[in-house]
């Protein structure tokens, strides 16, 4: 991504926070899945640095996570690892990601031919004195940018920054997209003035992570062949939305181009329902699939899915054999 030799711990602030709001919160690329519905109608309030253009947002409440039992059984404490990563993130920069991340909302703007770097918004507790004399020292700078605290490090072609942008809250991404950010919370003018994204998003469950995003991002982004992307659902929205805890509940919606395009995808996940009831699976495996509700009308497709704790702990098992070095 980002990292390389130089910038690694300038950088490893944004990445350690991807990692536990992406892959703990099970929020996929941007995509995510507080009991805290959506803050309100309008989302959190950290929407508010998130442009009017934005093609995908993605939500995590990191304490809710870190303080869930799947991540308990997913993830076991690495306080006293001092040579992990995490380690070498707090020696350098003062940050615990285990204690002192409390939430994170991740988005990309921009058109789907130029799309900006994601801009990532962290709200927790933070040693900006700390951070800012590690960046002098590894020969980033410091400038002040709106009144606002910008640290910036090049290496190669790419310049990264982090802002200070409130008491507790950073900002992280491309100087260009944090400085954008900075511009758009001072204009007044955000997300929340996106009416078919901010529609999505007061339609999906509430949740632990949310994500919303236009389907042509995600597809855009992962660079598939024309012949596999020709294939692929008229969709026009996606979303997705989780609570964690022992287990996981959650939901995914899809919005359509049409009608057509909802039925022809109801009936391929019908078959995909069906087929998986047939097989002979063990009493877990049999709880999740016959949590599978299918829904929605119209152009929106939705399924619901419970993962019980009982298989949660399945999975780690086997995640951590995968793990353990072949003897």
């Amino acid at each position: 991504m980002w990292i390389t030799k130089k910038t690694r711990l300038f950088l490893a602030v944004a990445g350690a926070i991807l990692l536990v709001g992406l892959g703990t919160g099970l929020v996929a690329s941007y995509m995510g899945l507080q009991p805290f519905g959506l803050a309100g109608a309008d989302g959190p309030a950290e929407l508010e640095y998130v442009p009017a253009d934005a093609r995908v947002v993605a939500y995590a409440n990191v304490r809710d996570v870190m303080d869930s039992e799947l991540r308990r059984q997913l993830l076991p404490s690495r306080r006293a690892e001092l040579s992990s990563p995490q380690g070498k993130l707090y020696d350098s920069t003062g940050i615990n990601i285990e204690t002192d991340i409390d939430l994170m909302v991740a988005s990309l703007s921009g058109s789907g031919d130029a799309p900006e770097h994601p801009i990532v918004l962290a709200r927790g507790r933070f040693d900006a004195g700390r951070i800012e004399n590690f960046v002098r020292d590894e020969g980033g700078r410091v400038e002040d940018y709106k009144n606002t605290r910008l640290l910036t490090m090049r290496e190669d072609d790419d310049e990264m920054a982090v802002a200070f942008v409130e008491p507790g809250l950073v900002a992280m991404g491309s100087v260009a997209g944090v400085k954008r950010a900075i511009d758009t919370k001072a204009s007044g003018s955000d997300v929340k003035d996106n009416s078919e994204l901010m529609r999505i998003l007061r339609d999906i469950e509430g949740g632990n992570a949310w994500t919303v995003a236009r389907f042509d991002a995600i597809t855009g982004r992962a660079k598939l062949p024309a012949a596999i992307a020709s294939q692929l659902p008229a969709i026009s929205w996606f979303a997705a939305s989780g609570h964690i805890n022992g287990g996981l509940r959650g939901q995914v919606r899809a919005e359509t181009r049409d009608d057509v395009a909802a039925q022809d995808l109801r009936q391929v996940l019908q078959g995909f329902i069906a087929l998986a009831r047939m097989q002979g699976r063990s009493a877990d495996m049999e709880e999740l699939i016959n949590s599978l509700q299918l829904g929605g009308d119209g152009k929106t497709v939705s399924l619901s899915f419970s993962v019980p704790p009982e298989m949660i702990g399945v999975l780690g098992a086997m995640a951590g054999q995968r793990r353990r070095p072949a003897p």
